[in-house]
């Protein structure tokens, strides 16, 4: 399943929430048919949907202060909505189409990472940061190195290879020993 975003919190009477979207086009939620809302410690690219999610529609999608705002057809109001406060947004892969150059997050997952043909790192999860790009988290592979390093993408910094699961990263000096 793909990860679309968390319900930040919960604004007005009518069981809107205020959505910290994961995507880049959350407008387009609202497109999805199926739509599944689980708490925030289950990770439901790696397991499925259990008994205790809960399947939503939406029933409004808008904007407000430049933020997404959503509601859905199950969450009738304020005191229905508190209870899913901070829980995650997803929906199935299959139902996402992607536009040409587009990848899913977890498709970078495990992809070695490489600097002049060297390996430097594995991905272990691509995370949006707060100023509005992702940071790609390398496990670091290097000889005499350990821990997790952060990388801005930076799209002319990255080539992709997702099916060969490598990525050519090209970093300005320095930036792979920052501690």
């Amino acid at each position: 399943m793909l990860l679309l975003g968390y319900l930040a919190k919960v604004q007005g009477l009518k069981g809107e929430f205020l959505l910290y979207p994961t995507t880049d086009s959350p407008e387009r939620i609202g497109e999805c048919s199926e739509l599944v809302l689980a708490t925030q410690d289950l990770d439901l690219s790696v397991c499925e949907p259990s008994s205790g999610n809960k399947h939503v529609t939406v029933r409004n999608f808008r904007w407000h202060k430049g933020r997404p705002c959503i509601a859905f057809d199950q969450i009738p109001d304020r005191t229905a909505a508190e209870l899913c406060k901070g829980w995650a947004l997803w929906t199935p892969n299959a139902v996402t189409e992607l536009e040409e150059g587009e990848s899913f997050r977890h498709d970078w997952v495990g992809c070695k990472v490489f600097v002049d043909n060297a390996v430097v790192g594995e991905v272990i999860g691509l995370e949006p940061s707060p100023g509005g790009y992702d940071m790609v988290r390398l496990k670091d592979l290097r000889p005499g190195r350990q821990g997790v390093r952060n990388v801005p993408y930076i799209k002319a910094w990255f080539a992709l290879n997702l099916p060969n699961h490598r990525i050519d990263l090209n970093p300005p000096p320095g930036l792979l020993d920052l501690d």
